[in-house]
């Protein structure tokens, strides 16, 4: 799903596609009040024992500025079908508590292909660079207006996480413009749980997760076929960013899950 399927087709709803969509939006974990790193370690599963795919991710925040390295491969029974290899960046501004991002770059090599994104934001709207371009920009194709209006695909779930830890709830909605499509995050309330598993032992907030398509799609693709997610994010001791944890999408084969596997915060 989203911005990391390969070829002409990116939203064909596949379990890697979805995965790998949302694999590189979580990975943007910086918080606004003070400088920081995280490094974590992400791994996708079918079944609970079919592992999909690896990420890895290193991100660092001053009180002005974010930025975050991002890769993504496929592998166990998972390269028998899908080779995939994916790195990605972001960098923006923090200032008055608001994020505005201003570069975002991913290279998406798949078998024998390969694609480079490159997304520039500035005072006079959004520019993109892709290569090799997508054969059409979707029916109807994202608006400049939706376009500006956006985050990134990375910067995204930042601000999502944001607004979940603020909240301290399952409360929240994102708009994402990914160099072709323009979709929404948003989340709703089910509980408050604990988690204990990748290096996060606490709070949790249980929720359900669903990805919006709105424009910069196929004429054909089916809307109806984006399966409904939940989620499980970190519950800050204070209000702030709230990190997620895992992913659950309901798939033909059985369910698929996202989970954390490392998590290590350096201050």
């Amino acid at each position: 799903m989203a911005n990391f399927t390969p070829g002409d087709d990116p939203e064909k709803q596949t379990t890697m596609r979805f995965l790998a969509a949302f694999l590189f939006a979580v990975c943007m974990l910086a918080a606004p009040a003070r400088a920081e790193t995280y490094r974590l370690n992400y791994e996708a599963q079918v079944l609970g024992v079919v592992v999909l795919g690896t990420a890895r991710y290193e991100i660092a925040a001053s009180p002005t500025r974010y930025g975050v390295r991002a890769n993504l491969r496929t592998s166990g029974l998972a390269r028998l079908f899908d080779q995939t290899e994916i790195t990605a960046a972001s960098a923006g501004t923090i200032a008055s508590g608001g994020v505005n991002w201003t570069r975002y770059d991913i290279s998406h090599a798949y078998g024998s292909k390969f694609r480079r994104i490159q997304i520039n934001r500035g005072a006079e709207g959004v520019s993109a660079q892709i290569n090799p371009r997508y054969g059409n920009m979707g029916a109807p194709p994202a608006s400049a207006q939706q376009q500006r209006g956006s985050y990134d695909p990375l910067t995204g779930v930042f601000a999502l996480g944001r607004q979940i830890g603020v909240a301290r709830a399952c409360r929240g909605s994102v708009l994402v413009f990914d160099g072709r499509q323009h979709y929404r995050l948003a989340v709703s309330a089910r509980g408050q749980t604990t988690f204990n598993s990748g290096g996060y032992n606490g709070p949790a907030l249980h929720c359900n997760f669903r990805y919006e398509p709105i424009s910069g799609f196929s004429d054909n693709f089916n809307r109806s076929s984006v399966p409904a997610a939940q989620a499980w994010f970190a519950l800050p001791a204070q209000a702030g960013f709230a990190a997620p944890l895992r992913i659950e999408v309901p798939t033909p084969l059985g369910t698929a899950q996202l989970n954390i596997r490392g998590y290590e915060r350096v201050a």
